[in-house]
């Protein structure tokens, strides 16, 4: 049984994968998205940053004012830059693998950004790891596109987590830290002695930056994915190595 808790816009695809792979899930969203209407910057950037794929979606609508001169465009990772092209804009440069700020500012093409203007297009109120590196010899700014809100308590959830912890061969799926610190809240509001078992099942996330933090709430059986990608996702739970 799989928990899935990305936000129910964000399944359709998984739902497919894990139907067509027979394993058993239940949906259980730690949160939703919801659309910003920022306030285009009237500067133009040297440097543009797409913090994720949901960046993307949310900005599609601006990126012809965003892109309207030569600007180095970079993506957090593979999937958001595969999203970026799938749109028509061309991606200079990405981590290949991990997913992650950290992984972006270790680049090559973005440790040579010196003395420029940089835009950060992301959700409302994300990690600032890349502002705070990158701001001590650039001007950087934030397009906040989204915002992530945390849902009520609903029937779903109810149904979901009971379904779960009456399974086999558990596994959680979580691709942020807020994803699983929202799980663990919804999850302690519907019966606080979930808890404990929770935590207990094997957990995939993307990142070793999750990976520690998830470690810090007291999950033990954390894997790393090797990518991204909902088919990447898929083959990790099918591979026969989480227990």
């Amino acid at each position: 049984m799989i928990l899935v808790t990305r936000p129910l816009a964000q399944v359709d695809k998984l739902q497919i994968l894990l139907k067509e792979a027979g394993l058993d899930y239940a949906l259980f969203p730690a949160f939703e998205i919801k659309k910003l209407m920022p306030k285009l910057p009237s500067a133009s950037y040297d440097v543009i940053i797409f913090i994720s794929v949901n960046a993307v979606i949310y900005a599609h609508e601006y990126l012809p004012q965003l892109l309207a001169r030569d600007q180095k465009i970079f993506a957090v990772g593979p999937t958001t830059a595969d999203k970026l092209m799938a749109v028509g804009v061309q991606v200079d440069a990405h981590p290949k693998k991990n997913a992650s700020s950290e992984a972006l500012l270790e680049l090559d093409e973005c440790q040579s950004i010196i003395n420029k203007r940089v835009l950060i297009v992301r959700g409302k109120g994300g990690v600032e790891t890349l502002k705070n590196e990158l701001e001590s010899s650039n001007q950087v700014d934030y397009l906040e596109v989204y915002v992530r809100r945390v849902l009520g308590i609903t029937e779903l959830h109810q149904q979901s987590i009971e379904r779960f912890m009456l399974g086999d061969d558990c596994v959680i799926l979580a691709n942020s830290n807020q994803t699983l610190s929202n799980t663990l809240s919804l999850v302690e509001a519907i019966n606080p002695n979930y808890l404990k078992r929770l935590k207990q099942y094997p957990l995939i996330v993307i990142s070793e930056r999750i990976k520690t933090f998830a470690q810090s709430l007291g999950f033990e059986k954390v894997h790393i994915a090797p990518g991204l990608g909902d088919k990447e996702i898929l083959n990790e739970l099918l591979s026969g190595k989480i227990s």
